[in-house]
């Protein structure tokens, strides 16, 4: 790598921490400005052209290296074979790395809906085609349709829920908020509500990308094991 090279990819990267830094503290993502952004990333405003057209796409890129993140840490489920056992464990861990960056999450799809949705539902698809256990049922499906046609719908059903949750979460939050009685209840009760939201979610998505897949469980459970011995 050149050193003009190593400057832009430094320079990207500042971008992207900038926004993300910015949005979680609650900024306006309607109201955020490049001059904010570029203040923040210690850039000058030609640089941020060289990288994005503007605060849209800049977002639209962060969301989805945040969304990268979060399932690259998705801890791993261990060697249980059964289709239940990992996509429940797979989808906790992942709603609980959203519910936790939720405000930035909800700003991210508010200043670019279609755009970033698109994006997020090509990223889902091609990790239900090359990282999920119903990757191999898609594909070999028979049908007019293609094995990337039915990973993005699966994909986009995912996502429609998820994206439903995330915006639920926050009008009862405000909800609560305005209510002084609700104000007074305590950490531990909200933070109960929030595991039994995740707990829902998970149950629903689990049981709909299964039937959804035309899979079975003794199928996928058969899959994971000939995964494992591989």
């Amino acid at each position: 790598m050149t050193q003009e090279d190593a400057r832009f990819v430094r320079s990207r990267a500042a971008l992207v921490a900038a926004v993300v830094e910015l949005l979680d503290e609650g900024t306006d993502a309607a109201q955020l400005s490049i001059t904010d952004i570029v203040g923040r990333a210690g850039v000058s405003r030609p640089t941020f052209y060289k990288h994005f057209d503007d605060t849209a796409a800049l977002i639209r890129e962060a969301a989805l290296r945040r969304l990268q993140s979060a399932f690259d840490r998705i801890p791993s489920v261990g060697d249980d074979p059964s289709w239940p056992s990992f996509v429940r464990g797979t989808l906790r861990a992942l709603l609980g790395e959203l519910a936790a960056d939720a405000p930035f999450y909800r700003a991210a799809l508010e200043s670019s809906f279609g755009l970033l949705t698109g994006d997020i539902i090509a990223y889902l698809a091609t990790r239900l085609l090359e990282s999920s256990p119903l990757g191999p049922v898609i594909r070999r499906r028979h049908g007019p349709d293609t094995p990337q046609d039915r990973a993005e719908f699966l994909a986009a059903g995912a996502m429609w829920h998820v994206t439903r949750w995330l915006f639920a979460a926050a009008q009862v939050a405000a909800e609560a908020e305005a209510d002084a009685h609700a104000a007074t209840t305590t950490a531990a009760g909200t933070a109960a509500d929030a595991r039994a939201s995740i707990d829902e979610l998970v149950e629903r998505l689990s049981s709909l990308l299964l039937a959804s897949s035309g899979a079975t469980v003794a199928e996928l459970d058969a899959l994971r094991v000939e995964h494992a011995r591989s």
